[in-house]
């Protein structure tokens, strides 16, 4: 006997309730996942409303890298947009472009002229169409950079096409006048006939191969000379043009390339000749003769101004260049403004009547008024400056320096008469005193030879030790300077013979 159907119990029907929801989403699950594995995501371009740029999917470029590619040489007008849109067939692939080759998005130029980009091996879409998508975007939210063109507001002016010789036929160098124009037409003929002869390869290696152009003229041109006796350039026109060798292109610059003979001749012309200009300052410094009576008479130095000292100090003051001093003229006399004075030691007697003075300085007077110290400035200084030495009126000049005559045989014979005695061993550019002066001819500019006399078994041979040059003469000496030195011992009393006079 069947039992009978009884109904389902509360318990069973909720939990059967509760499973429903927990199939229906598993079932969801198992599909999504379906469609997932048959159907593939496209790539979609899109761009946000504030003008960011949506990236390239990975698979994308996968594929790019994955082909074939080449080398684009960026030119003049080219943007990131326009490659993009010829080897991708996209613009919008820009990013992927600049990712590609490394190039910086930032700045306002990414692109150069010239520069090398990796490129898919053949574009994608070619002719009016690439044309067409290279200079009109798809959208207006394209940002600058990618349009940004390569070589733009940095490129040259362009140049003329066609060669030199092509750019200057027919030109010529500007006549300088009808009557000259007559006269060079044969040397212009065989010159153009000459630059007609040569063929298209030697015009297109002298062009390329600059090695070969020989830059030097056939002969020099001479120059003429102006009034005052300064070059001014080539003769004429006609001697420019000789002066140019076959081999070059005749132009329109002029050409002016003289010879090593030439050149020299031109830089003599524009230099001015090595002669040694007077030395003033060596005759102010040289030692000269004074007579007693007149050193007597003489001024002398008071005192450096600012100073408390006076001549009675224990320490007498010193005086350096530009320092204002205090002058006592001598009886009798008044200085004026301007007058040049000598500040002067007098260490030896010359004889009985005379001394051996040696100049230490220079002062200039600045100002003689009634009742105040006459004041003076020290403008050039040669020695020691202070209180109490004498000061004598400065007179004479520096003889020029002139060409002297050298003398076969010595004509005037005289000794060495005074040597500084400060110095131990006088050298180069010492001064010394000769016995001889004005008296026996002697000049400023002679050189004197100066000998010491042979041993006592060969009295006749003497040896040069030295040669001088006179700088000051007077009647009692001559003081001169020792221009070259052979030996040492340079003394008082060594034998003196003038070599060479000055004119």
């Amino acid at each position: 006997m069947r039992a009978a159907n009884q109904p389902q119990s509360s318990t069973a029907i909720e939990s059967h309730r509760a499973l429903q929801p927990v199939s229906r989403i598993f079932v969801a699950l198992l599909s999504t996942l379906a469609l997932l594995l048959v159907w593939r995501p496209t790539v979609v371009h899109g761009q946000e409303a504030e003008g960011r740029i949506v990236s390239v999917a990975d698979s994308t470029l996968d594929q790019v890298k994955d082909s074939a590619t080449t080398t684009h040489v960026v030119r003049a007008g080219e943007t990131l947009w326009g490659i993009a849109a010829l080897f991708y067939g996209d613009g919008h692939q820009w990013p992927a472009l600049a990712k590609r080759n490394r190039i910086a998005t930032s700045g306002p130029a990414p692109l150069q002229v010239g520069m090398r980009l990796s490129v898919p091996a053949s574009p994608t879409v070619r002719g009016a169409k690439a044309a067409a998508m290279a200079a009109a975007p798809a959208d207006s939210t394209v940002p600058s950079v990618a349009l940004a063109k390569a070589g733009e507001g940095t490129l040259p002016p362009a140049r003329p096409s066609g060669s030199l010789s092509a750019q200057t036929a027919g030109k010529r160098n500007a006549a300088a006048g009808a009557g000259a124009a007559k006269g060079r037409a044969p040397a212009a003929a065989a010159k153009a006939a000459a630059v007609a002869a040569i063929d298209t390869v030697t015009k297109a290696t002298i062009e390329t191969d600059t090695s070969r152009v020989n830059f030097q003229p056939q002969h020099s041109s001479e120059l003429m000379m102006s009034r005052k006796g300064t070059r001014i350039g080539l003769v004429d026109l006609e001697a420019q043009e000789a002066s140019r060798k076959s081999s070059e292109v005749e132009t329109v610059f002029h050409r002016d390339l003289p010879d090593a003979a030439e050149a020299e001749r031109r830089t003599r012309a524009v230099l001015r000749p090595n002669t040694p200009a007077p030395r003033q300052a060596e005759f102010d410094a040289a030692p000269f003769i004074v007579m007693q009576l007149e050193l007597a008479k003489s001024g002398s130095i008071l005192k450096r101004v600012g100073s408390p000292g006076s001549l009675e100090s224990e320490y007498p003051q010193r005086a350096i260049k530009t320092d204002q001093i205090e002058v006592r003229p001598p009886a009798g006399v008044t200085y004026t403004v301007g007058q040049r004075l000598v500040a002067v030691t007098t260490p030896a007697a010359a004889d009985k009547q005379s001394m051996i003075a040696i100049p230490t300085g220079i002062v200039e007077i600045v100002r003689v008024e009634a009742g105040k110290p006459v004041l003076a400035v020290l403008t050039r200084q040669s020695g020691r400056v202070e209180q109490g030495q004498r000061l004598l009126p400065s007179a004479g000049s520096s003889a020029p320096w002139l060409v002297v005559q050298k003398l076969a045989e010595p004509d005037v014979k005289t000794s060495v008469r005074w040597i500084d005695p400060h110095e131990l061993q006088p050298t180069l550019q010492s001064f010394l005193m000769l016995a001889a002066g004005t008296t026996q001819g002697v000049k400023a500019g002679d050189e004197f030879g100066l000998y010491r006399s042979g041993s006592k078994e060969q009295p006749s041979q003497e040896s040069l030790v030295a040669t001088v040059r006179v700088v000051r003469s007077e009647s009692g000496g001559s003081a001169a300077v020792i221009t070259r030195q052979y030996q040492s011992d340079i003394g008082v009393g060594l034998a003196a013979r003038r070599v060479a006079k000055a004119p």
